[in-house]
């Protein structure tokens, strides 16, 4: 409905774009955490997609990025969304002028952030930095999603990303017959993308 998208506006600005982050992590994984601002892929399918499709909101983003733990997933992700809907999704460096060519009046940008993982790494070097006489105090940007609240805790997927985030959180992850589970789940929706890709 229209109050609910209206509920949902970008928080993030990105030369001169209005960008909407998309989270397509499993719901375990965004229980744990997400970045602030973000929603969910389900989120976006129902409540933001229509209405891009419409082309009838100027409030909307005119750019998409998604997120998982390291940016492969959402690789996968924002790849589909080009290929399934290409005259409302253009890859960021894409020129494409087929929302003209429908009668659009603009067409939106998708782009993929490299991971929460580097993105709270990131983040916590910024806050941290003690060296800068004009630090400002960030707001939270790594978030318990219930309670809005900034959280230490990441959802890593693996205990083998466990080591590349930053000592600061506690990192979290699946057992490991779900971590196995899930990589075959992961595997499959790859190779089932890249074949819908090639059509």
């Amino acid at each position: 409905t229209s109050s609910t998208r209206s509920t949902i506006q970008p928080k993030w600005r990105f030369h001169g774009h209005n960008v909407l982050l998309v989270d397509v992590r499993t719901d375990s994984e965004r229980h744990v955490s997400m970045i602030s601002g973000a929603v969910s892929l389900d989120e976006f399918k129902t409540n933001i997609l229509p209405s891009l499709e419409s082309d009838s909101d100027s409030a909307l983003p005119d750019m998409i990025v998604t997120y998982c733990t390291i940016g492969f997933r959402s690789g996968m992700e924002a790849r589909n969304l080009i290929h399934e809907y290409p005259t409302i999704f253009a890859g960021w460096e894409n020129d494409d002028n087929s929302a003209q060519e429908e009668g659009r009046t603009s067409i939106t940008k998708v782009g993929n952030l490299d991971g929460i993982i580097p993105f709270a790494n990131a983040y916590e070097r910024s806050s941290n930095n003690e060296q800068s006489p004009h630090r400002i105090p960030m707001e939270p940007l790594i978030i318990d999603r219930k309670t809005k609240t900034a959280t230490n805790k990441v959802h890593v997927y693996g205990p083998s990303w466990k080591m590349h985030l930053s000592p600061a959180y506690e990192a979290i992850t699946f057992s490991r017959i779900e971590f196995a589970w899930r990589g075959l789940m992961v595997l499959s929706r790859s190779c089932w993308s890249f074949a819908c890709c090639q059509r």
